[in-house]
């Protein structure tokens, strides 16, 4: 990919990736009744609301902070196969390739910013002057 599109695509990605998932996680903080039914027909327990609401809102921050935009792209995009299963287990079409498109763009995000993760936690173990063992 193009550098310069890679530095201007990922950061308005991350930035519309964080939006839907702190609308989502939000929405279940804010109202879990309204998603407890949801879940409890998807076979999961009431408790899993507020759980997947936190998940959804620190992925969220995380999306915004580079150093770790990686790492909270890649976690998502493993929530998000969850999310993905669920939907395909109960034939919920529509859902499948919402889901699905979000579980994508979280994993491209993840993915095209691992060497600049890398790269920053490699120059701090240096800088702290330990070695670490492979």
């Amino acid at each position: 990919m193009n550098k310069k599109i890679k530095s201007m695509l990922l950061p308005v990605t991350s930035v519309i990736l964080a939006g839907v998932f702190l609308m989502f996680g939000a929405g279940k903080l804010m109202d879990p009744v309204k998603w407890i039914d949801k879940f409890v027909a998807w076979g999961l327990p009431e408790w899993f609301v507020s759980v997947s609401g936190f998940l959804e809102i620190a992925g969220a921050i995380g999306l915004l902070i580079p150093v770790i935009r990686s790492l909270a792209g890649l976690s998502l995009a493993l929530f998000m196969v969850g999310a993905v299963g669920t939907h395909i287990v109960h034939a919920e079409i529509g859902m499948i390739f919402v889901a699905g498109s979000i579980l994508v763009a979280s994993a491209v995000v993840g993915w095209m910013r691992l060497p600049e993760t890398k790269a920053y936690f490699h120059q701090l173990n240096g800088a702290s002057g330990k070695v670490s063992e492979v």
